[in-house]
């Protein structure tokens, strides 16, 4: 759409014609919006100037050429002149007319070209009739010589496209070469203007506006204009193709022009623009323009919105990130456009390109053209994947629509058709890329392929395939199962080989321990599983169970499996307490590896904890000899306890070391050894040293000791160890068993603590010595006379000297 311009007319006037009032040459009339800014624009840049030669010469008016100039000297003007001959006063040669149209906003031209304004209709040749012209107003039409007009003048004229080219490549140089204006010599204004037509369409509207031109000038050396003409006849002006001065001279009556090396995109849009539609490569030089992009990246967008070219490969990932970051407005006219066309040639495309397409197609595209890329993107993955095994391990994201019928089978058809063929390593590649995509074939569609790829992988539990990116992956996994099952039921001896390859792969929920497949993969979690996952399983095998037509034998079964072999712990035996009925009959082989614990000598606590909750359930009744070494782990978990106890009592502790046999003292002799030295009452530990039933616990308890005395002087330490070492007031066979170097090393130690400690820590030993009665308090009187005097004498040396 073309709009406004205001009007101002130059010409020869009578005195009161003109705005000055007087005669001469002057602004005859202008628009009510013209002012003293567009008449010095105007005035500076665009009037007719006639030959003085020819004026001399009286030369008929009919033989002056007409004028055409544009400029953008703060304003935008154009302006189109005529010779009119004598003088309206004296009759003197030199009367001439311009017309000139200004205005501030380049909007005004619409996407006209200035020189595509020569010969419009609304040109005058004549003085207005008042000082007062009317304005150019919106909806004016340029001349009749267009894009298609250009196309034919250029192909029609001898090296049109060379002669375009130089001047293409005159005006828009590459960066970093300076401007050369151009100045063309002709003897009519019709045939420069129509070059000046045909370059200016190739640049940008906008910047063409900026390109200012004159035809005709006497010196081009005073004109500020980028493109001029000069008159062959005119004289004035010195410069020729021989003697450019530094300009690109376009010699229209020799048909010859200066050296010009030609831009490589000024040839390819002379190439296109003979070639193709001319209004579409005008709009595409438009287009170029507005993308935002460098003059490459820009063709490529042009190229492939207005004339559906497709990029070469190594501008098709930048014409895909146009589609991403380009104008939103651009993008939203052009751009589906664009997908279309790269989708029609996505196996030309490297994968990430087309990935690319399919993330900015999803974004701005329809539904269904994001679905054809889409498409595109799955047949580009699948040749990466059979060519390179590769599959990218993430899921595609979700389209936001469903595939037509035709859509779904073309997703699935090539697929299918490579996995019907494939071997199993790409057949698992090919399950993977299915699952990205959210492709679920037919598993009858997939066969051979898919027994193939099962039985191979039945024969090599060790490939660790990425099953939760598979597509149908239930369904190949109960083909595995069946293969398997199989294999155990002719190899039953194979069991727990299988569990042991397989209970990582097969491991579900829920399992059911009837079928020896599962049974087997669920013995092998429960040697692998870390203890709060097997807890776990246990509940969910047991569950399984109890929901059974027949609960009672299934939980039978299932527990058979679970604890053949291994035995119920602690949390399984609570476990077990809370899911079943109490004095649920349980077969007693159940609990085999349980009384093996329980009676072993050195039985963990946890396992007698779970003995006593499942009795206590009513889900086993123990042997007698069970509930005998129940008694006695018992027993002497108390007495652990109370060795860790500052307060004890007596009775009940004698009652305790009564039931503890001695196997089991033996059994746990470290441990009772380790409690011993550690409990923070001496007569706790001479309770147990004096009432155990195992005498000899007086020797590592000795040795123990002495380990201890050789770091630290804890007083409880130093306390029993003077007690171990008078243990033969209470029992010479005790005393007996200690050995002599280490009843020597213990007395050497107790001596060195007794004779060196300070004041505190004798008086700490010394209450913890009094607390086991009369007797031992005189032994450690009679002890600590001679060693504790020593080092008070030797004090009292020291303080002599």
């Amino acid at each position: 759409m073309t709009g406004r311009f205001e009007a101002l007319i130059w010409t020869d006037c009578r005195e009161g014609q003109g705005l000055r009032g007087t005669p001469g040459l002057q602004f005859q009339a202008r628009s009510a919006g013209a002012d003293r800014r567009a008449e010095a624009v105007v005035q500076r840049n665009l009037l007719y100037e006639p030959p003085p030669r020819w004026m001399g010469q009286r030369r008929p008016v009919s033989d002056y050429p007409a004028s055409f100039a544009h400029v953008w000297d703060g304003l935008l003007a154009t302006a189109a002149g005529v010779y009119l001959g004598r003088e309206s006063v004296g009759g003197r040669e030199g009367n001439q007319l311009t017309h000139a149209i200004v205005t501030d906003d380049p909007a005004a031209y619409g996407l006209v070209r200035p020189a595509q304004m020569f010969g419009a209709p609304f040109w005058t040749a004549e003085p207005a009739r008042s000082t007062q012209c009317p304005a150019l107003l919106p909806g004016w039409h340029p001349g009749s010589f267009g894009a298609a007009e250009a196309q034919t003048f250029v192909r029609g004229t001898p090296d049109g496209d060379e002669l375009l080219g130089a001047l293409l490549s005159t005006l828009r140089p590459p960066s970093g070469q300076r401007d050369r204006r151009v100045l063309f010599v002709a003897s009519e204004a019709a045939e420069v203007m129509r070059w000046i037509t045909a370059v200016t369409l190739l640049i940008p509207q906008r910047e063409a506006l900026r390109i200012g031109f004159k035809v005709f000038t006497l010196n081009p050396a005073f004109a500020p204009h980028r493109i001029l003409a000069v008159h062959p006849d005119w004289g004035g002006a010195e410069t020729t193709l021989d003697n450019d001065q530094g300009y690109a001279v376009f010699d229209l009556v020799r048909h010859d022009w200066s050296r010009v090396t030609h831009t490589r995109a000024a040839r390819q849009w002379t190439e296109l623009f003979l070639a193709e539609d001319p209004m579409d490569v005008v709009d595409a030089v438009e287009v170029a323009a507005a993308s935002g992009l460098d003059d490459d990246g820009g063709t490529t967008v042009a190229l492939a919105a207005i004339l559906g070219r497709c990029p070469p490969p190594e501008r098709v990932a930048g014409l895909v990130g146009w589609l991403r970051q380009g104008p939103p407005q651009l993008v939203k006219r052009y751009g589906g456009g664009i997908v279309d066309l790269l989708v029609a040639a996505a196996p030309q495309w490297p994968v990430e390109v087309v990935r690319s397409l399919d993330e900015v197609s999803r974004a701005t595209t329809s539904w269904h053209r994001a679905a054809q890329v889409r498409l595109a993107l799955i047949e580009a993955e699948l040749r990466e994947a059979t060519v390179a095994g590769v599959v990218r391990p993430e899921r595609a994201a979700p389209l936001g629509g469903e595939w037509t019928p035709a859509e779904h089978e073309r997703s699935l058809a090539a697929i299918t058709r490579e996995m019907r063929l494939a071997q199993p390593p790409l057949f698992e590649a090919l399950l993977r890329l299915c699952g990205r995509f959210g492709l679920r074939p037919a598993p009858a569609d997939l066969q051979p392929g898919l027994d193939r790829f099962v039985l191979d992988w039945a024969d090599n539990p060790d490939h660790t395939y990425q099953i939760a990116s598979w597509a149908c992956a239930e369904e190949i996994q109960r083909l595995l199962r069946h293969e398997l099952g199989e294999r155990l039921a002719h190899e039953p001896d194979r069991a727990y080989e299988l569990g042991d390859s397989w209970w990582d792969v097969l491991l579900r929920e829920p399992m059911r321990l009837d079928e020896p497949l599962d049974a087997a993969v669920v013995e092998a979690a429960l040697r692998h599983l870390p203890a709060r996952q097997q807890i776990d399983l246990v509940e969910q095998c047991l569950r399984t169970a109890l929901a059974a037509t027949r609960p009672v034998a299934m939980v039978n079964r299932t527990a058979s499996v679970i604890w053949t072999h291994r035995a119920v712990n602690r949390a399984e035996a609570h476990l077990l307490a809370h899911l079943l009925p109490r004095d649920t009959p349980l077969d007693p082989r159940v609990f085999a590896l349980l009384h093996q614990e329980v009676v072993a000598h050195r039985s963990q606590r946890e396992y007698v904890d779970a003995a006593l909750v499942v009795i206590a359930h009513g889900l086993w009744a123990p042997q007698v000899d069970t509930l005998r070494a129940i008694a006695g782990h018992r027993a002497l978990a108390y007495v652990f306890d109370e060795l860790a106890d500052p307060t004890f009592d007596g009775s009940t502790l004698l009652r305790a070391l009564d039931d503890v046999p001695p196997h089991l003292v033996w059994a746990q002799m470290p441990d009772l050894c380790e409690a011993i030295a550690r409990a923070p009452v001496v007569a706790v530990a001479l309770t147990v040293l004096t009432h155990v039933h195992v005498q000899q616990l007086t020797e590592p308890c000795s040795r123990k000791l002495c380990g201890e005395l050789m770091n630290n002087s804890n007083p409880t330490h130093v306390a029993l160890a003077f007690v171990l070492l008078n243990i033969g007031s209470q029992s010479a066979v005790m005393a007996s068993m200690i050995q002599a170097r280490v009843r020597a090393d213990l007395e050497r130690q107790v001596r060195n603590v007794v004779s060196r400690c300070s004041e505190k820590r004798f008086r700490e030993i010394t209450t913890h010595i009094d607390g086991l009665g009369p007797m031992w308090s005189a032994l450690w009187k009679t002890f600590t006379r001679s060693h504790r005097r020593g080092l008070v004498r030797r004090l009292r040396q020291r303080r002599r000297r």
